[in-house]
């Protein structure tokens, strides 16, 4: 299973580096990701111009998979002011990537489930980190 990976920022001194980041998830993912650090201005108005909400948000994840495609396709934006610490960044990139792999958490159970995975794989990429 291959991985297409980019981390990019759109932020004026990201507190972590794009690279650092792309060291970490890329054992974790697959498919073609962009994931890119924003700030919050942006992130508000990409809230605002395709949720029609008024306010910033720590994630927004865009699926550009074809439909029936076999492997997650999207950009991830992320809001850097979660940075440090660096776990907090995690949560948001694999919680967007978990989306663009068809996981939500419209109920209850869902939610609990797609918290665990996004644990699960924050941990494993904190360990690989090291």
């Amino acid at each position: 299973m291959a991985l297409t990976l980019s981390v990019e920022t759109a932020a004026e001194n990201p507190p972590v580096e794009p690279d650092e980041i792309e060291r970490i998830v890329a054992p974790l993912m697959e498919g073609t990701i962009e994931v890119v650090l924003a700030d919050p201005g942006l992130m508000r108005v990409l809230n605002r111009r395709f949720r029609h909400v008024d306010h910033a948000t720590d994630v927004l994840t865009f699926d550009l998979s074809e439909p029936g495609g076999e492997t997650p396709e999207g950009v991830i934006y992320v809001d850097v002011r979660l940075c440090p610490p660096l776990e907090e960044l995690l949560e948001r990139v694999f919680h967007g990537y978990l989306h663009l792999c068809g996981w939500t958490h419209d109920d209850e159970d869902s939610a609990r489930g797609m918290s665990a995975r996004v644990a699960s794989m924050v941990a494993a990429g904190l360990e690989g980190a090291c």
